[in-house]
């Protein structure tokens, strides 16, 4: 009888590098982070790699359309990057606000405990 919690063959549920894992090649999985999940860390990191992909293509082209068309690519690229980074940024200032403020309440909570002694 097959083990039923057993996840079925290619299921990628326990990844360490998540659903883009497939798109990695060895060298480039080191950027990746497992606690990072949460983040956009991920997205900006397979972004990074495609956009170092792409260049890297781009080495041997000689014709102007071509290169005009690579040109546009990584622009957009780019622009997309630099969307996912003010993104990332400003989840992690509201992230540190947050624990701030967090760390400020239990300051006062510990004042008013030891008060009451």
């Amino acid at each position: 009888m097959p083990n039923p919690r057993r996840l079925p063959k290619g299921n990628l549920n326990a990844s360490k590098n998540g659903i883009y894992s497939p798109l990695f090649q060895t060298s480039e999985t080191i950027d990746l982070n497992e606690d990072e999940i949460s983040s956009l860390e991920h997205e900006i990191t397979l972004l990074r790699v495609m956009i170092r992909r792409t260049m890297q293509l781009a080495d041997g082209i000689h014709d102007l359309r071509e290169t005009i068309r690579v040109l546009d690519s990584l622009g957009a690229a780019m622009g997309r990057l630099s969307t996912l980074l003010r993104v990332q940024k400003s989840l992690n200032e509201g992230r540190s606000q947050m624990a701030d403020e967090i760390s400020v309440a239990i300051q006062q909570l510990n004042a008013d405990l030891r008060n009451k002694k």
